[in-house]
């Protein structure tokens, strides 16, 4: 089913109640199979829900007060020739009040279904192949503002499309030191954007060391590059297979490309730099993590050093404990390689080279945007990445226009574990400071608003039967200028024996 598509289900009563954890009750990894049937309120002292009551949870969540029902079931194995297969079916719908421009609530439509998971994958060694719309595991117990990975943190829908990806790979020349892996990917996004049917190919590569026994640094590169599609301004993009080979090089764009794609990149691309220290012990485990982001040569350079998430947590491995799990988190994005992307030439610069005008100097980053690809990374008016990074409002074709605040300064701590040992629960708190972003138009953001927005959660999960009765409670508040001053709560009522988040 198409995402956007309505479903002929009106989701429950409009309640006073409300809420979702993002916590999983048990995971189907070494199961063969499980399913899931749950229903949700979602209330708040206004029209509009706080922030962490949508926040990261797959997209599917609505912005404004209402109800969501949805169900799945997945499963796995393997053939007796060791070759491994998995599949997942889940399906939401949400009846949800009307929300205004800047509150995206899907298009605006009150009633929407959804299709939150839909694929098949094999596998064999190390190597997996998954085919349709499956979301992306988070990491941080569900504390992180960006659940480990600040350009795809499971604040929007997934995408339909393929995902040839695999496990650690040890180095032959190296074993028990370094080891690697990789994922590569093509999509489309089905969403209404400026420039439709734009389509999405993804490569990625990490590597592991391990430099003492308990001591590990992981680096790595993660790419994104959409490309194609038919823009109203100019028509069809180029995407033939040669085409294509340029988008996995990023290389410049042939003769019908824009001017732009010609000089630089054929496309909009973007992604991420990691590097991560994980110390683990007996025990625990303590990791450091700068996830840095790019949307050019400048940003893969380290140019736009500090930017970036920094992510410091201590885990427990016994989660059975009153607090697992710790979390603190800077976040800086302010400086974006600097202040101007170009300069004019030099009087000497033009008598040595005089058809160079324009010298390209990195600066004025501007992530998660672009002049051509102007939805940017949104997905059904969600950003895909960073959630801090607010989306512009939409126009009156109902198109998200990118995101309106990409220079921030933020902090977010969080707290896990279990009461009594028994029930599962989850603080956050996060605070941000938003200068919306270079060349400003908007003079909301002249002001330096403020924001903070707090999470509480907890799950009381019940065997009965062999199977997992399921209540999620939820309390949320947002205090600030970005979003409107408003507390939330939710309620979660669940059924079957794999939950999702």
């Amino acid at each position: 089913m198409k995402p956007g598509m309505n479903f002929l289900l009106r989701a429950a009563v409009t309640t006073v109640a409300v809420f979702v954890t993002g916590l999983s009750v048990c995971q189907a990894k070494d199961r063969e199979g499980g399913w899931y049937a749950e229903m949700t309120g979602l209330g708040s002292t206004g029209r509009e829900l706080p922030f962490w009551s949508h926040t990261n949870k797959g997209g599917i969540y609505p912005e404004t007060v209402g109800g969501l029902v949805r169900g799945g079931a997945d499963g796995s194995g393997t053939f007796s020739n060791g070759i491994r297969f998995s599949w997942g079916v889940g399906l939401a719908g949400y009846a949800a009040a009307r929300g205004n421009a800047q509150v995206h609530n899907s298009d605006g439509k009150s009633v929407r279904g959804m299709v939150q998971n839909l694929y098949f994958g094999a596998g064999w060694k190390k190597l997996v192949l998954e085919v349709g719309i499956k979301e992306r595991e988070q990491d941080f117990q569900g504390l992180s503002v960006t659940g480990g990975n600040m350009t795809l943190t499971g604040n929007s829908m997934s995408f339909p499309g393929y995902r040839l990806h695999s496990d650690w790979i040890e180095a032959p020349f190296a074993r028990d030191i370094l080891s690697f892996r990789f994922g590569f990917g093509d999509y489309g996004l089905w969403d209404n954007r400026y420039v439709k049917h734009t389509l999405l190919h993804n490569q990625a590569l990490y590597f592991k060391v391990n430099i003492t026994r308990g001591l590990v640094f992981t680096g790595g590169l993660e790419l994104w590059s959409q490309w194609g599609g038919t823009s109203p301004v100019y028509g069809r993009q180029p995407q033939s297979f040669v085409d294509y080979l340029r988008v996995m090089v990023a290389g410049s764009g042939g003769e019908g490309a824009t001017k732009s794609d010609q000089i630089n990149a054929l496309g909009n691309h973007l992604g991420r730099e990691l590097l991560r220290l994980d110390w683990e012990q007996d025990r625990w485990r303590l990791t450091f993590q700068h996830d840095i982001p790019f949307e050019d040569g400048s940003g893969v350079g380290f140019q736009n050093f500090p930017d970036g998430v920094n992510t410091l947590h201590f885990s427990f491995k016994d989660k059975d404990r009153w607090v697992s799990d710790l979390l603190l988190e800077f976040i800086y994005t302010k400086w974006q390689s600097g202040t101007r992307h170009d300069r004019p030439a030099t009087e000497e610069e033009l008598k040595k080279n005089p058809d160079k005008e324009i010298y390209i100097v990195g600066g004025c980053d501007n992530y998660f945007n672009n002049g051509e690809y102007i939805s940017g990374w949104t997905y059904n008016g969600r950003t895909i990445g960073l959630p801090l990074f607010v989306p512009a409002a939409k126009d009156a074709d109902g198109i998200t226009r990118g995101v309106a605040n990409n220079r921030i300064v933020a902090w977010n701590a969080g707290v896990a574990g279990k009461m009594f040992r028994k029930i599962p629960y989850t603080v956050k708190v996060t605070y941000s400071k938003n200068f919306g972003k270079y060349r400003q138009t908007d003079s909301f953001y002249d002001s330096v608003p403020r924001q903070v927005s707090g999470a509480f959660e907890l799950t009381l999960p019940k065997r009965i039967a062999g199977n997992t009765t399921l209540v999620s409670l939820g309390l949320y508040a947002d205090k600030g200028s970005i979003y409107p001053d408003t507390a939330g709560v939710t309620i979660r009522l669940g059924w079957g024996d794999c939950f999702r988040n």
